[in-house]
């Protein structure tokens, strides 16, 4: 590890490849809150590949899996068992919650819910959460789990857009800033305001001849 002068802390079982680099004051294999119940989390191995990038005071939580060449820029949580594929950045002081599985290529700059998964190529800069039907259930019980969203390749979520429920969002979606979208969306769609979609070909404004849309991978 490539670690100069700087402080971090390693907590339980941790592979940290050599070439991984480590700023001061974050934290590695830490162990998610106490449960409610007073219970605690099963240790796991928290595995960290190389070229990995790990910005000052940042967590990287139990059972972690972070692929190769990937960068975790400062102030940025991710909690327990948390997979991230390689080349993907976390930026902006993002939180990423328990069981999220991200791809390859990634940039995450939001909140990302318990158990979502995303594809290859996407940036999310919005919030991804969980329905809430039940709101007294317990917080930490199983009864209180829910569906969590799927994301497809190169899908783009703006600032402060936020994504709902169990939900599955289709390759080359493009949420704009501030819009709430609780329903599915399909692919090459352009999403505004609330559960408004419009394929981008239909889109009024610059943005449906942008390459994005009209290179295909």
């Amino acid at each position: 590890m490539n670690v100069g002068n700087m402080q971090f802390s390693i907590i339980g079982d941790c592979d940290i490849h050599e070439t991984v680099e480590i700023g001061s004051g974050s934290i590695i294999g830490k162990p998610y809150r106490k449960f409610l119940d007073g219970s605690k989390e099963v240790h796991e191995r928290t595995c960290i590949a190389s070229n990995t990038y790990i910005g000052c005071y940042s967590i990287i939580g139990n059972g972690c899996k972070i692929s190769d060449n990937a960068i975790i820029d400062d102030f940025c949580l991710i909690e327990s068992r948390v997979q991230i594929g390689s080349h993907s950045l976390i930026t902006n002081r993002a939180q990423v919650c328990n069981d999220v599985c991200i791809g390859k290529n990634n940039v995450i700059g939001g909140f990302i819910g318990e158990r979502t998964k995303t594809g290859d190529y996407c940036r999310i800069f919005g919030k991804i959460v969980h329905c809430h039907n039940n709101p007294y259930l317990g917080w930490d019980d199983d009864e209180a789990i829910e569906p969590a969203p799927i994301i497809g390749n190169y899908v783009f979520i703006g600032f402060n857009a936020i994504v709902i429920g169990g939900i599955s969002i289709g390759e080359k979606v493009y949420i704009c800033a501030g819009s709430i979208v609780t329903k599915d969306i399909p692919p090459f769609h352009i999403a505004s305001g609330t559960n408004k979609f419009t394929h981008y070909s239909n889109w009024p404004g610059s943005l449906k001849k942008s390459k994005y849309f009209c290179e295909r991978v």
